[in-house]
Formats: C-alpha cells, structure tokens, sequence
C-alpha cells in the first residue's frame, strides 16, 4: 500500500502536476488522520468494555461482601443480646431484692457477660478497590460516595466496638469481676465461636465443691457496701453498652440493606 501511494506521487512530480501533488498529499495527510483517530476510538472503546467489565466484577464482589456483612451483623447482634439477657438474670435478684443472689445462676451469667466479641469487618472487595486506586472504575458518582460513606461508618462502628471492649471490657468490667465474683466460663464457648465453621467445647474447671467455696468468698466480698455498688454498676453498665452496640448494628443493618437496594438499581 506505502509503494501504491509512493508510486502515485512521483508520477504527479514527473509530470510537474503540482496543484494536483499537493491537493494528493493533504488527502493523504486526512487519511492518515481519519486513520489515527479511528484507531484511538477504537482502543478507547475496547478499553471502557474492559473498565465495564472490571466495575461490574467489582460490584459482584461488594454484594457478595455485603451478604457476608449482614451475617457478621446478625452474629454480633445475638452475641449482644445474650449478653443483656445475662445481665438481667445477673441482677434478677437484686431489683426485687436489693441484695444480690450469689449462687451457680449468678456464677453462669457472670461467665458469659465477662466474654466480648470483636466485630467482623468483611470487605476485601473495597479494601482492593481503594488500594489498588481502582474507585475511579465506579462511573456513577452518586453511588459511589454512598459506597464511601457506608464502609466509612462501618469503620466508625468498628472502632466504637473494639474501644468500648478494649478500655471498658477488658480494662475495668473483666478485672472487677475476676475480684469479687465466681465465672462458670462452661457456656462462655458458644458465645466464642458463634458463627465460626469449628467449635470448641470445654468443661468448667471448676468442681462443684470447689465452686461452692468461692461463692462463699464472693458472698463475704459482696457484703461489703463499697464491693456491691461496685459490682451492681458494672453489671448495668455491662448491659447499657450491649445495649448500644446493638443500636449501632440495628442502624447499620439497615444502611447495608440500603446498599444493597442501591447495588440492585445500580446493575438495572
């Protein structure tokens, strides 16, 4: 094709038809043109049929993380709630009484409420698409500040999480408790290894006689006035920050099924 044109233009020079030569040579120079532009249309074409192929595997993704968010909601959210429920059982007693009932019950619930659980934060698939600098993929700007904002909230819940068992839990309740109280951890394990593919099973330490002598201890402990108000307050407490994190979770439940809905008007 190169000599065709070559050909065409020395014989134009030849027979000194230069009008003619210069009128070829500015087609050829459009041609050329027409051609560049065509080949970059079509690269940029086959490049947004690859940039909408990778958004959607990128959207896929995220739903199926998504799903897997709502279960870790639905896990936590149950760890919480049993926790409440052992708080009540804890100070069933001493709200009708005002003096509490150290027995095996208070022993089995002080066992479960010492537990806490860290939050599942599921998202490998924006995790990849912010590090990898791929969230300019997503052409919908609305949508993706909604994406933004949700994993940026889960990660405020997070930490909410992991602060208030970290300096509360594991700072002051577990060591009041350790002090002045009696832990049959036997059905701590369920609480554990909820949710998880393998569980693990183990018996109280403890023997009854020997469980029995440490509830007298905890009983002449939590005589003390200054001990009972210690230890009622923490089990209040206890309950009022299941209580919040399950408000946290029930709020963020339904910011996931929002995206959810969103992902699903995203792909219509």
């Amino acid at each position: 094709m190169i000599k065709f044109f070559r050909h065409i233009r020395r014989s134009l020079i030849q027979e000194n038809k230069m009008g003619k030569y210069f009128k070829y040579a500015i087609g050829e120079i459009l041609l050329v043109v027409i051609g560049i532009l065509i080949a970059l249309q079509i690269n940029n074409w086959n490049n947004n049929r690859i940039d909408g192929k990778r958004e959607a595997t990128y959207i896929k993704n995220i739903k199926r993380d998504l799903n897997n968010q709502l279960k870790a909601i639905e896990l936590q959210m149950d760890f919480e709630n049993e926790v409440g429920e052992y708080c009540n059982i804890a100070l069933q007693h001493y709200n009708k009484t005002n003096t509490l009932k150290i027995d095996s019950t208070f022993a089995n619930a002080l066992g479960s409420i010492t537990s806490r659980r860290t939050f599942l934060n599921p998202n490998p698939a924006y995790t990849e698409l912010i590090s990898s600098g791929n969230i300019e993929l997503i052409k919908n700007e609305k949508f993706k500040d909604k994406l933004i904002n949700y994993y940026q909230e889960l990660e405020r819940i997070e930490k909410v999480i992991d602060k208030n068992n970290m300096l509360y839990i594991d700072q002051q309740f577990s060591p009041t408790i350790y002090r002045l109280g009696v832990l049959n951890t036997e059905n701590d394990w369920d609480n554990v290894f909820r949710g998880f593919g393998r569980s693990y099973r183990a018996d109280n330490p403890l023997t009854p006689s020997n469980t029995e002598h440490l509830l007298s201890i905890s009983q002449k402990l939590l005589a003390k006035e200054e001990n009972e108000l210690l230890m009622v307050n923490h089990l209040a407490n206890r309950k009022s920050f299941a209580l919040l994190h399950t408000f946290f979770l029930l709020e963020f439940k339904a910011q996931t099924n929002a995206m959810l809905e969103a992902i699903k008007s995203y792909n219509e």
